[in-house]
């Protein structure tokens, strides 16, 4: 069994532990995830299955999307629900104020990861050096882009509360996002849900719960019909999957602008890296 199946990761539940019950549902030994959710975001985890999971670094790539609920007014430890409150602030918030300090976080920019994330520093993940309370652990920002913030929805109170719809690429922290907007509007803010309903042309329609083994069929995309979604395609010849599978170069057709779903007789043999006239084999399927 091999593919990409579209799976809904449910709230208070790990990524990992998610894809622990696919892989028991399914009777699957070798899977991995394109992207980890946070216990308490839930939505759209691409789980791939043997050699699908050479499509991962792929898929890691890919943009996100998500539908969201954030409360100002309020910080906790975690930037999340899940967190102890550190910090309340009355202060008064409006729409056009939230708006225009939304405009700031579009397009590139620097996000500094928090510390309750799973990047490893030190050969420790960071969620470990917050656990055990240590302070002045230095992170370097990463660039991350951001390409729609959309407010919903804005509801006046003591803590106003806003949702939203974000599109952003790999790599964003959204409950960092939120902490940093509510910092910036000198306020605090905490984000209380989030679901993510795209990874790439990938939509959470027809998702499944990880423990249904009928629907997680129903759920699963071939290699190519995964690949067809994500780069452009080349069939080739006999000859030229032969040199491909042995990792052999050959000639590019036209350019392609990066990467490349190679198929031979319709079922996907390689993943290419278009470059200078060639096409060069960086993950080799067996036929």
């Amino acid at each position: 069994m091999e593919g990409v199946v579209k799976v809904y990761k449910p709230l208070l539940i790990t990524s990992t532990d998610c894809l622990e019950e696919v892989k028991s549902a399914l009777g699957v030994k070798k899977a991995g995830h394109t992207g980890t959710l946070d216990p308490h975001a839930e939505g759209l985890l691409l789980v791939c299955l043997n050699s699908a999971t050479k499509l991962v670094p792929f898929l890691l790539q890919l943009d996100k999307e998500y539908i969201g609920e954030a409360i100002l007014g309020v910080k906790t430890s975690t930037g999340d629900r899940g967190g102890t409150v550190l910090e309340v602030n009355t202060q008064k918030v409006n729409l056009d104020a939230l708006l225009e300090v939304i405009n700031g976080f579009k397009g590139r920019m620097k996000q500094v990861p928090p510390l309750y994330s799973a990047i490893k520093i030190g050969g420790k993940r960071l969620y470990e050096y917050a656990r055990e309370g240590l302070d002045g652990i230095e992170v370097e920002p990463r660039e991350i882009y951001i390409y729609e913030f959309e407010v919903l929805s804005f509801e006046i109170g003591d803590f106003p509360k806003f949702s939203f719809r974000l599109r952003c690429s790999k790599g964003t922290y959204v409950r960092k996002l939120i902490e940093d907007i509510g910092d910036t509007l000198g306020c605090g803010a905490f984000l209380y849900s989030l679901k993510r309903t795209k990874i790439g042309p990938f939509s959470v329609e027809g998702a499944s719960t990880p423990w249904n083994r009928e629907k997680l069929l129903q759920a699963m995309l071939s290699n190519e019909e995964a690949v067809r979604m994500i780069m452009p395609i080349k069939e080739v010849s006999k000859e030229e999957a032969r040199k491909l599978l042995n990792g052999m170069n050959i000639e590019a057709s036209e350019d392609y602008g990066g990467l490349v779903g190679i198929f031979y007789t319709g079922t996907l043999i390689a993943i290419a890296q278009s470059e200078e006239g060639l096409l060069r084999p960086i993950r080799v399927f067996k036929l």
